[in-house]
């Protein structure tokens, strides 16, 4: 979310934790009776394909999620999950659950995130202490 002011800038000024000059409060901003436009970005699409394929020593789901739902917490994880389980119902497993909410936390990077139906359902915290991948 980014709030920018009508004249396009970001609020605040003065000293290094954002508050004007002679607000040691920091309840004040330099342009506090100014109006301020909140941008938020929004998506409806959170997933940009899903492939079966083999992979990783079994059949494997590449699920290529957009940069908006890499970037949304939870809301984005909730809806990878709906569009996923929509377009491939066989994902619909608690494993497969567990590892997509794996890599929507600690492997947004990826290119893919590959989930496997064959990996043994071992909740959420073990799968995250597998990197993803129990076993």
């Amino acid at each position: 979310m980014t709030l920018v002011g009508t004249a396009g800038t970001a609020p605040g000024g003065g000293d290094a934790a954002g508050a004007p000059d002679g607000d040691p409060d920091g309840t004040a901003t330099t342009d506090d009776a100014g109006a301020w436009e909140v941008v938020v970005p929004l998506g409806t699409r959170a997933v940009r394909s899903t492939d079966w394929g083999e992979r990783e020593g079994g059949l494997s789901l590449a699920v290529d999620p957009t940069a908006w739902a890499r970037a949304a917490g939870q809301a984005g994880q909730e809806l990878v999950w709906a569009q996923v389980v929509a377009a491939e119902p066989e994902a619909d497993t608690p494993t497969m659950h567990d590892q997509l909410v794996c890599h929507a936390v600690g492997a947004l990077d990826k290119a893919t995130w590959n989930l496997e139906p064959w990996r043994p359902d071992v909740g959420l915290l073990a799968t995250m202490s597998a990197r993803c991948n129990p076993a």
